[in-house]
C-alpha cells in the first residue's frame, strides 16, 4: 500500500513504500520573482511542455498551477479522502441545487452546467493526474476541416512527424502488455467487438477494430526514468483516475515537468491567475494564492513576463481571457466560441451473464488477478469507408475502487428507471436492492466513447465570474444517438441491462426533461483561425488583436483550447502534438534552440 503524508506541504520530499520523490513545485509564493522570460500558466499537457521546451531553450520560466502537488502515495484512497479532494460547482440557473462544495484547490473538479457537466483535474499535471491515459491519434480527416488554419494544415508532415515524436519521446505511451496477466474486461470488450464490429461496420474479423490502445502508463520498475524520475511498473489496481499511488502513470509530473525544473524552471502550486495585461512592452499577470500558510491569501498580486503563455485547459484559459477583456483587453469576438464536448459518452452494460471484474482493487488486492489500467482495450469504428461524423470510439472503463458502494446503487436504480433489457428472459422489475449483489456490479462494463459533436457550444462569465457552458440541445445531437445504439449492440452481446449516460437518458435526464452531456475532454473557446473574425489565435497559438489579423506576438494559448472542433478520440496525444508545434515556431520566432535530447541536465 502507498504511505500516505500531508498533501498540504510543498517543497521537501514525499516518502515512497520504494522510492523518494523530490517535490517539484517552490514551497511558497512569496518566490516568485518579479519578472521572467516566460511565464506559464497552467501544467497540464500544454503548460507542462511549454515549461520543458522553454526552459530547455535557456530563458528564465515560471509555472503558476492553481491546484495543489501530489506526488506517488499522497492520491485518496478511501471514499473520505476522495471526498475532500472534489470540488464541485452546480450552476445550473436553479437556485434550489445550484451551489459550491470543497476548495479551489481539490483534485477533482466538477463543474455542473445545464447543458453540459465537465469533470476535470486540478492539479500539478493538470488532467494528466486523473485521466485515463489512452494515447490515440485522431482520424486525419479531422485535419482537413477548414476550421484549422491553412498554415496549420499546410504544416502537418511536421505535426504528425517531429512534433509527435517531440511527444512520444517524452511521454512514452505503451500499450498493456502481453506478458502481463490476462484481463477479463478485455474479454469481455472483445466479446461485444464482434457484435458491434458487425452491425455497425459489417465487419466479421473483430481484429480489424479491437486492439490494446497505446497507454501513458510505466510497465517496468525503473529508477530513474529519461528525466530522472524513479517509477514502478503498474500493478494494475485500475485506480488510474483517482491517481497513480504507485509512480506507475506516466502524468505530467513523471516527465515535462521535472524536465521543466531540472532545466532551471520555478513551478509555483495554489496560485490562480485572474487576468492578463499588456503594459509596454511586457505583461503584468494578476494573480492570487490559495496557500494556507499565506497570510494575504486571495489578494491579488502582479507579476511581469515577456511572454505569457496559457496553458490552463479548455475552461480556465477562455475564463482567464474572458477576464482580461472584462478588464478591458482587446481580443476577439470569437472568444468562448467553438466549445465542443468531444462528444463524450458513457454508457453501461449491467449484470450480463460472464465476470467482467472492471471496478478498481483495494490497496490490499491480489496482484495476480489485475483490473489493469482504467482502459485497456478499444474497439476502433472509425472507418475510411464511413463519414467521419459517423466513426467513434468504444473504450473499457474501471471506477475506482472508493467510488464501488456508489456505483452499485447508481447501477441498481438506473436500471428499473432507464435500464433497457436487451434479451427476453430477465425482468428489469426485480426488487431494486437486489441489484446491489456484490456480483451485479462484477458482471458490469463500462464504456466510454468520444465521437464528433458540432463545437457549436460556448463558453461564458456569469454575473458572480464563473465560467459557464452554453450549449442548447448538444444532447439531440445525432452523434450520440448513434453511439448509444453501439453501446446497446454490445450491451446485448453479453446479455446485459443497457443503462444509458443517467445524465443524457437516465434519471437525471428523466427528471429535468434535458438530454445533458457529461465530458472530460472539452475543447474550444480560444479556438484557432485565419484572423479574429474566425478564431481566438493563430496557428502558432498567438492570440488575436480583437477581430484582426494582427496578434499579440508575445501571448500564446497552447492546450485544448485552441482546438476548433471535435477529435473524436482522446484528445492528449493531438494537444501535445499541437503545443509541442507552438512550442518549435516560438523558439524561431525568438531565436530560441531547444536541446531535445535526454542526457545532461543544465
Amino acid at each position: 500500500m502507498a504511505t500516505k503524508i500531508c498533501s498540504c506541504l510543498a517543497g521537501g520530499r514525499t516518502e515512497h513504500p520504494k522510492y523518494t520523490y523530490n517535490r517539484l513545485s517552490k514551497s511558497t509564493a512569496t518566490d516568485i520573482k518579479a519578472k521572467y522570460n516566460v511565464v506559464v500558466i497552467g501544467s497540464g499537457y500544454g503548460g507542462s511542455i511549454a515549461a520543458s521546451r522553454a526552459a530547455r531553450a535557456g530563458v528564465s520560466v515560471c509555472v503558476l498551477e492553481r491546484g495543489k502537488e501530489l506526488q506517488p502515495g499522497e492520491y485518496p484512497d478511501d471514499i473520505h479522502q476522495a471526498a475532500r479532494e472534489t470540488q464541485v460547482d452546480i450552476n445550473t440557473g436553479d437556485s434550489i441545487i445550484d451551489c459550491k462544495l470543497g476548495q479551489p484547490t481539490d483534485l477533482v473538479d466538477v463543474i455542473v452546467n445545464h447543458d453540459v457537466t465537465v469533470v476535470k483535474g486540478c492539479g500539478l499535471g493538470g488532467g494528466s493526474l486523473i485521466n485515463a491515459n489512452v494515447g490515440l491519434d485522431c482520424d486525419p480527416r479531422v485535419f482537413d476541416d477548414e476550421a484549422w488554419p491553412k498554415a496549420f494544415r499546410d504544416d502537418l508532415a511536421a505535426v504528425n512527424g517531429v512534433d509527435r515524436e517531440h511527444a512520444w519521446q517524452m511521454l512514452k505511451p505503451a500499450p498493456y502488455p502481453r506478458r502481463y496477466p490476462s484481463l477479463t474486461k478485455m474479454g469481455q470488450l472483445k466479446k461485444a467487438a464482434k457484435a458491434v464490429a458487425k452491425e455497425v461496420l459489417d465487419i466479421e474479423d473483430v481484429d480489424k477494430v479491437f486492439y490494446r490502445p497505446p497507454l501513458y502508463v510505466n510497465f517496468k520498475d525503473t529508477k530513474s526514468n529519461h528525466v530522472g524520475v524513479p517509477q514502478l511498473a503498474c500493478v494494475g489496481c485500475g485506480n488510474c483516475c483517482s491517481g497513480c499511488n504507485y509512480g506507475a502513470k506516466n502524468t505530467l509530473i513523471m516527465n515535462y515537468l521535472p524536465d521543466a525544473k531540472n532545466h532551471g524552471a520555478d513551478i509555483f502550486t495554489k496560485v490562480e491567475v485572474e487576468a492578463i495585461e499588456r503594459d509596454g512592452e511586457e505583461w503584468r499577470v494578476s494573480y492570487v494564492t490559495h496557500a494556507c500558510a499565506d497570510d494575504n491569501a486571495g489578494e491579488e498580486r502582479i507579476l511581469r513576463a515577456d511572454i505569457v503563455i496559457l496553458g490552463a485547459g479548455t475552461l480556465g484559459s477562455t475564463k482567464i481571457l474572458l477576464n482580461s477583456r472584462k478588464r478591458g483587453f482587446h481580443l476577439s469576438d470569437q472568444l468562448g466560441e467553438r466549445f465542443s464536448t468531444n462528444g463524450d459518452t458513457i454508457s453501461f452494460s449491467y449484470d450480463g451473464t460472464d465476470p467482467v471484474e472492471s471496478v478498481g482493487l483495494p490497496p490490499d488486492f491480489d496482484e495476480k488477478k489485475p483490473v489493469g489500467p482504467c482502459i485497456s482495450s478499444i474497439i476502433d469504428l472509425r472507418s475510411p469507408q464511413k463519414p467521419l461524423r459517423q466513426g467513434y470510439v468504444i473504450e473499457d472503463s474501471s471506477p475506482p475502487h472508493m467510488t464501488e458502494m456508489g456505483y452499485s446503487i447508481l447501477m441498481a436504480i438506473e436500471s428499473h428507471v432507464s435500464g433497457i433489457d436487451t434479451f427476453p428472459d430477465k425482468s428489469l422489475w426485480e426488487d431494486a436492492m437486489r441489484g446491489l449483489r456484490p456480483d451485479n456490479i462484477s458482471r458490469t462494463l463500462g464504456m466510454l466513447t468520444m465521437s464528433q459533436d458540432k463545437a457549436q457550444g460556448k463558453l461564458i462569465l456569469d454575473e458572480q465570474g464563473a465560467i459557464v457552458m452554453h450549449y442548447p440541445n448538444i444532447g439531440e445531437e445525432k452523434n450520440f444517438e448513434l453511439v448509444n445504439k453501439g453501446h446497446k449492440v454490445a450491451a446485448g452481446s453479453l446479455e446485459g441491462t443497457f443503462i444509458p449516460n443517467p445524465v443524457w437518458g437516465g434519471l437525471f435526464a428523466k427528471s429535468r426533461d434535458v438530454k445533458s452531456v457529461i465530458t472530460v475532454h472539452p475543447l474550444g473557446g480560444c479556438a484557432m483561425g485565419e484572423s479574429g473574425q474566425t478564431g481566438v489565435v493563430n496557428h502558432k497559438g498567438q492570440v488575436f488583436e480583437g477581430n484582426t489579423s494582427e496578434v499579440y506576438d508575445t501571448l500564446y494559448v497552447v492546450d485544448g483550447a485552441v482546438i476548433p472542433r471535435s477529435l473524436g478520440v482522446n484528445p492528449t496525444l493531438t494537444i501535445c502534438m499541437i503545443a509541442e508545434r507552438c512550442m518549435r515556431l516560438m523558439a524561431e520566432d525568438c531565436g530560441w534552440t531547444i536541446k531535445y535530447s535526454f542526457g545532461k541536465k543544465r
